[in-house]
C-alpha cells in the first residue's frame, strides 16, 4: 500500500472553538432489541433516571429532564430504524440525586471503576466500555488520529482536556496492566504534539507515537498497521473523555461532539450537543446552506455514506456530516490505471470485485475496511465501494 495524503479545500476550516448546542426539544432514546422500557407516556422523568433495561443488565438512562410523549420508531445511523422513547425536554436539567464523587480519580480501585462502568452502561460504537477496560493488555493505545480529513473531534478533545486525557489514561494502565500506553497522534498536529511532550515526563509509561497525515491511518486496523503492533487494546479519545467524566461525576456521559463541515455549509464547526438529539434540529439552529445544491455524507465525504435527509438521530455511531456542493460526475469506463488495488490500504482489488459486480468469493473481499479510499482515487467515478460491501452471491467467481 502507498499512502494517500487528501487533497484538501484551503477554503473549508474549522472554527477555532466548540460551540454548545445542549438544548434541544426533544431526545430520543433507542429501545434496541433484549431492552425493556421502564417509564410510562405522559410520565415526567429527571435526567439520568432509567428509560429501559435489557436482559444483559445494561441500563439505558435519560440525558434530559422532561415529559415521556412515547415511543416512536426514528432513524440511525448504524442500526438504521429503532423504537425509540421520546422525551419532551423541559430545559431545567433535574436530577433527582447528585451523587458525591471521589474528590480525585486516583482514588478509584479497579473494582470501584469498573462497577461504575457497569452502572453508567456507556457504550461507544457498539462496545460498552465496561467491556474494553474490564481486559488485560500489555499495550494501550489512545487514537487521537482524525479518520475524516476535514472532522475535528478528536483535535478538540485533546486541545481542551490533555491533562485529563492523561490522567485518565494511565489510571487504566494501571487497571488493565499495561506496560506502555501509546497515543497516537498526525505528525501535522503541532499543538497537540508541543502540548503533549511537555507534560508527558510526568507519564513514564506514557509514549507519543506519530504517523503521517494520511487517510486511512485514523481507522484502527490501519493504525496498527503502522505502529507495528500485533496486540492492543485500542480506545478512541472520546472514550477516554467518557470515562473520565463517568469516574469524575459517577453519573452516566450525555453528551458528545460532532463536526459539520463542507463547502456546501457555513460555518464549518465542532459542536458540542446531546446524544440523542436529532441531526435536523441541530442543522436548523446552526447553520445554513451556501449554496442551492447539496449532497449530504453522513461520517465524511470518504468514510461516510451519502444520505437524503437529516432525519437521523446522534449516537456514539455519528462523528458528523459533510456537506458538499453538488457536483455531477459521470461514471466512465475504466481506465487501467491501478490506482484502486495499489493504494488499498489492505491489500485488495476492488477493480476486479466491480467487474464482477460484487459477486466474488468472499476472500475477494475479506479485510475490506469500507474507507472508500478505491472511490476517492477512481479517475473514472466509479463506485468501486458499492461493490465491496455487496453480499456475494452463491455462485461467486
Amino acid at each position: 500500500m502507498q499512502e494517500v495524503t487528501i487533497k484538501k479545500d484551503a477554503n473549508i476550516k474549522l472554527n477555532d472553538t466548540i460551540k454548545d448546542f445542549l438544548n434541544p426539544k426533544f431526545v430520543f432514546i433507542p429501545i434496541k432489541f433484549g431492552f425493556k422500557i421502564k417509564v410510562k407516556d405522559d410520565e415526567y422523568i429527571y435526567k439520568n433516571d432509567i428509560v429501559a433495561m435489557g436482559r444483559n443488565g445494561k441500563i439505558i438512562y435519560s440525558g434530559v429532564s422532561g415529559k415521556v410523549l412515547g415511543v416512536k420508531e426514528m432513524t440511525y445511523f448504524k442500526d438504521k430504524k429503532i423504537p425509540s422513547v421520546v422525551i419532551e425536554n423541559d430545559f431545567k436539567e433535574n436530577m433527582k440525586t447528585k451523587k458525591s464523587a471521589k474528590l480525585f480519580i486516583n482514588e478509584y480501585t479497579k473494582t470501584e471503576i469498573l462497577n461504575l462502568l457497569n452502572d453508567t452502561s456507556i457504550s461507544y460504537k457498539g462496545t460498552y466500555l465496561v467491556d474494553k477496560v474490564g481486559k488485560s493488555s500489555d499495550l494501550i493505545v489512545i487514537n487521537g488520529v482524525e479518520v475524516e480529513p476535514y472532522f475535528g473531534n478528536k483535535y478538540f478533545i485533546l486541545k481542551e482536556n490533555m491533562d485529563i486525557i492523561l490522567e485518565t489514561v494511565d489510571i487504566l494502565g494501571t487497571v488493565m496492566g499495561s506496560k506502555e500506553i501509546y497515543i497516537a497522534l498526525k505528525n501535522t498536529d503541532a499543538t497537540l504534539i508541543s502540548t503533549l511532550t511537555n507534560i508527558l515526563g510526568t507519564y513514564p509509561n506514557i509514549k507519543l507515537k506519530l504517523v503521517t497525515d494520511a487517510y486511512p491511518n485514523g481507522l484502527e486496523p490501519v493504525l496498527k498497521k503502522k505502529l507495528k503492533i500485533d496486540d492492543a487494546v485500542f480506545f478512541d479519545v472520546q472514550e477516554i473523555l467518557s470515562i473520565y467524566h463517568i469516574l469524575k461525576r459517577e453519573r452516566p456521559v450525555t453528551e458528545q461532539l460532532i463536526t459539520v463541515t463542507g463547502d456546501g455549509v457555513t460555518p464549518n464547526q465542532v459542536l458540542r450537543v446531546k446524544t440523542g438529539t436529532l441531526l435536523s434540529e441541530i442543522f436548523i439552529n446552526n447553520f445554513d446552506f451556501t449554496t442551492g445544491g447539496v449532497e449530504v455524507y453522513l461520517n465524511g465525504s470518504l468514510h461516510g455514506e451519502l444520505v437524503k435527509s437529516f432525519k437521523y438521530v446522534v449516537d456514539s455511531d455519528i462523528d458528523g456530516i459533510f456537506i458538499s456542493q453538488k457536483e455531477e460526475k459521470k461514471e466512465e469506463p475504466c481506465l487501467l490505471c491501478g490506482l484502486c488495488s495499489k493504494h488499498c490500504p489492505v491489500g485488495l482489488n476492488p477493480k476486479y470485485v466491480y467487474d464482477h459486480k460484487g459477486n466474488v468469493k468472499p476472500s475477494y473481499k475479506e479485510g475490506c475496511i469500507d474507507c472508500g479510499l478505491c472511490n476517492y482515487l477512481c479517475p473514472a467515478n466509479r463506485n468501486l465501494r458499492s461493490s465491496m460491501k455487496k453480499k456475494s452471491e452463491e455462485t461467486s467467481v
